[in-house]
């Protein structure tokens, strides 16, 4: 049976959900869509399926759609303030098990509640399993015990392998692996002291020691660049 779920004071802070105000590096985006590729995954959610979802324009959103590229899912955006009987058409077309929504948002300095006018079009959407459900405003959320999970709970469900050192390419960073010494490679020399690897010569004009007659015409002829063509 429905009833109202409590409001942020429940779940300390925001739920646990992004903030407004809130920015996320690149390498964190990906490791969010990771953990919502997870969730999604635990939830029966395959490659191929569609997943309506029904959000206002904030950091979940593009963590949902990280997600299902991550999972070769088909997201079906749903439109805010769309009337419930449309809503029912488009994921009851869809055939999906799984939907993503917010509690509530704030739009032309009001509240609106998604959530509420998302449970109406679901009362013909039987094949609906889930609900995940992403926080966005203190306000009580109507709920349905069984169906209903909280965004960020059923992200937290689940483990990701730790990343790599920040960095690292490779595993020689391995705590009690011998370094290998970055300053032993460099070499201070001058390098124009050094011949050409490409000169047939001792450099560009030099006379050979051995015939300094007739060094001139060999000089002509083998020196580089060839200057005489």
């Amino acid at each position: 049976m429905a009833g109202d779920h409590g409001g942020p004071g429940d779940h300390g802070g925001r739920y646990g959900g992004f903030g407004p105000a809130d920015v996320l590096s690149h390498a964190q985006l990906l490791r969010e869509g990771e953990r919502a590729a997870g969730a999604l995954a635990r939830l029966g959610v395959r490659a191929g399926d569609p997943l309506p979802v029904l959000l206002p324009m904030c950091l979940e959103s593009v963590v949902v759609t990280l997600a299902c590229v991550r999972l070769s899912v088909l997201r079906v955006s749903l439109t805010l303030g769309t009337h419930p009987r449309l809503l029912r058409e488009r994921i009851r077309g869809s055939g999906a098990r799984v939907v993503v929504t917010a509690d509530s948002c704030q739009a032309d300095g009001r509240a609106i509640g998604v959530k509420a006018a998302l449970d109406r079009a679901l009362t013909g959407c039987p094949e609906v399993e889930t609900v995940l459900v992403v926080p966005q405003l203190a306000r009580p959320v109507p709920w349905h015990p069984g169906r209903d999970r909280w965004w960020h709970e059923a992200l937290a469900a689940g483990t990701l392998p730790p990343r790599p050192y920040p960095g690292q390419m490779d595993n020689d960073s391995r705590p009690g692996r011998p370094q290998p010494d970055p300053l032993r490679g460099l070499v201070f020399d001058d390098p124009l002291e050094r011949g050409s690897s490409d000169d047939s010569d001792q450099g560009w004009g030099e006379v050979p020691p051995e015939d300094p007659g007739s060094a001139d015409v060999a000089r002509f002829l083998h020196e580089k660049p060839p200057h005489h063509l």
